[in-house]
């Protein structure tokens, strides 16, 4: 850390910041920049083109047009921010991807990330907030895991598990404390919910893969903005919090609950290996591993209270959200409720 920084990030905590947020149009770095700039903060977002930077413009944010493999204006934006959020990701949940070519791009993403940390070296710039997902944890069956936990990556993870040590050591070679935050399966408008899940649904082609009794560790979009608005206020530097629900289902538990609210038949087991020649052997090990993650920290120690504690609230608010009348909804009208 670099020589008053932690008293200088004291100092900061509560203040309006200026940030600099990288994947500013994505599903994840679109919510957290509109929940920012609704706390006050100025936050500068990272796009490649014009039709992105709308999506920033819109949230309330001011677009960046730039590539961090490419030397440009994006430099000189970090320099004066407080504070910069990587919440950019290589690849796409719902992306067929074989490892090799998931570790291709998360090489590229490492390099990406490193770049956008050292620009922040020198500079006005007092902390990285690094995003990553609970896959990173490993498969861990029944047994629950926290942010204690080494990082052992599998699915989703497993392909930037070189990475993530790349850019730790980026950090440290920049003297940018980092917070690193792990997000659960993030569900919502938009996203692998509405690509895989939703349209799966109603083409048929959505499964379950081998026996569905492995746990996902599950958190709402507006959850996780609200998580990354707290860390931003309290910014505890070094630290690690895992954004979850705190009440993981199973895979065949969250599918059928999704088919019901949306009056469809819940889909039927696909075998793995079948699954991953189709959809690839990154999805198809994130869907099968087993994961249950509790957010004891956030909640302890940053007040992070999620408005959608368990997906059985959270589903049939996405859904409406999306235009879809809710099954539940219907049941409770008819009830009188």
């Amino acid at each position: 850390m670099l020589p008053g920084c932690y008293v200088q990030m004291q100092e900061k905590r509560g203040a309006v910041m200026k940030i600099f947020l990288t994947g500013a149009s994505g599903f994840i770095g679109s919510a957290v920049l509109k929940r920012l700039v609704e706390a006050g903060h100025i936050v500068k977002g990272l796009v490649q083109n014009d039709a992105k930077a709308d999506i920033v413009r819109r949230g309330g944010g001011v677009p960046v047009i730039g590539d961090l493999l490419v030397p440009g204006p994006w430099e000189d934006a970090v320099k004066d921010c407080d504070l910069v959020i990587s919440a950019s990701s290589p690849f796409g949940i719902t992306e067929a991807l074989t490892f090799r070519e998931a570790e291709r791009r998360a090489a590229s993403h490492a390099e990406m990330v490193g770049n956008l940390l050292h620009a922040a070296r020198q500079s006005s710039v007092q902390a990285a907030i690094l995003t990553n997902h609970v896959t990173a944890f490993g498969n861990h069956g029944d047994s629950w895991a926290s942010e204690i936990l080494t990082v052992n990556p599998v699915g989703l993870a497993r392909p930037v598990a070189g990475s993530y040590w790349e850019i730790e050591k980026a950090a440290k070679k920049a003297e940018v404390p980092t917070i690193e935050v792990f997000t659960g399966w993030v569900y919502g408008p938009g996203s692998w919910f509405e690509k895989l899940v939703m349209a799966g649904l109603n083409d048929g082609t959505l499964k379950v893969v081998g026996a569905g009794t492995n746990f996902k560790s599950l958190v709402h979009i507006d959850d996780v903005a609200e998580g990354f608005r707290l860390i931003v206020d309290k910014m505890p530097i070094g630290e690690r919090f895992c954004l979850v629900d705190n009440h993981p289902v199973t895979q065949r538990e969250f599918l059928n609950l999704v088919a019901r609210e949306m009056g469809m038949r819940s889909p039927d087991n696909v075998d793995y290996m079948v699954f991953a020649k189709a959809r690839g052997e990154v999805l198809a090990e994130a869907l099968d591993s087993s994961v249950r993650v509790t957010n004891n920290k956030a909640r302890n120690e940053l007040g992070f209270k999620p408005m959608y504690p368990t997906c059985d609230i959270g589903v049939p608010e996405a859904l409406k959200a999306l235009g879809i009348m809710p099954k539940s909804g219907e049941m409770r009208r008819a009830s009188g409720f």
